[in-house]
């Protein structure tokens, strides 16, 4: 035990003089702050989806689309938009851009000699003329025809991304889809149920009807139900139309109403402007309000 106490009194003396040595103004031991952790830099580029990849924004883009042209105005890069298709009528400012063919025969000779960093197109190019653009140093991207709402919204985010980058794309792209989907949404909320068939011409065949694969139907659903939803095919013969009996027809405006009425005598006529649905844009935006004000009479 007197062993002990001992050995406690030296280590208590040991802490003592520690501590003095201390007060004293002994030098103190240096320390290392830690690191401050930060957040990391988000950068705007790369961007990807799919196969592709963007490690820039292109300075100058060409469209072989009347609707890639439209869209690209909406996202505000019109002023890298140097050449269009023979097609691209709208807006005004699209017609004074140089013109390069059409969608189907485009005027390769002149994409390559105005050389845009990209084009985008919704028609396949031939491979021999692919690799005369790579030569040129235009890179080409092909997007698939829109047959849904969400593919013509991926068509907006896509090309916001390409020309905005990661971090502003998102902003970009609502802002310009918005008018569209408020416009649907709005129009769910009515609560209108209605069947339905789109007229799209008349010919010596028939009626030629919209079936469940287009844009045109997906998006007037918000209204009810497409009876030619199922068909495989587009010509709906007299005895066809005889069954269907739908409560509204929507047509091109083009078409005779008379046309439509000896088919259907009781049903709701509502013409359209259905070139939209052709060359779909966020403008769609004006014909679901249009439809929406005639249904809700």
């Amino acid at each position: 035990m007197k062993i002990l106490r001992i050995a406690a009194a030296a280590v208590c003396a040991a802490l003592l003089l520690t501590a003095c040595g201390d007060e004293i103004g002994a030098p103190p031991e240096k320390t290392t702050a830690p690191p401050v952790d930060t957040a990391p830099v988000r950068e705007d580029y790369p961007v990807s989806f799919g196969d592709e990849s963007f490690d820039s924004a292109p300075a100058t883009v060409a469209s072989l689309s009347p609707s890639l042209t439209e869209i690209l105005f909406e996202i505000g890069v019109s002023d890298r938009l140097v050449g269009v298709s023979d097609y691209c009528d709208y807006p005004e400012a699209a017609e004074s851009l140089a013109k390069l063919g059409s969608p189907a025969k485009p005027d390769i000779d002149a994409i390559a000699d105005l050389a845009p960093e990209l084009l985008v197109t919704q028609s396949p190019i031939a491979e021999t003329d692919l690799l005369r653009l790579r030569q040129a140093g235009t890179r080409v991207l092909n997007f698939e025809q829109p047959a849904t709402f969400a593919m013509l919204c991926d068509e907006y985010l896509k090309l916001s991304m390409i020309f905005y980058g990661v971090n502003d794309c998102g902003d970009v792209y609502t802002s310009a889809v918005s008018g569209l989907d408020g416009a649907l949404t709005s129009a769910q909320n009515l609560g209108i149920s209605k069947t339905f068939v789109i007229v799209e011409a008349v010919s010596g065949e028939g009626l030629m009807l919209s079936t469940s694969r287009s844009l045109s139907a997906g998006l007037l659903s918000v209204f009810g139900y497409n009876l030619w939803s199922e068909s495989e095919s587009f010509y709906a013969s007299a005895e066809e139309l005889y069954e269907l009996a739908p409560d509204v027809v929507f047509c091109g405006s083009d078409i005779d109403r008379e046309d439509i009425r000896k088919h259907f005598p009781y049903a709701d006529i509502i013409k359209l402007d259905l070139e939209r649905f052709e060359r779909p844009s966020a403008r769609l935006e004006e014909v679901i309000r249009s439809c929406a004000d005639e249904l809700s009479q």
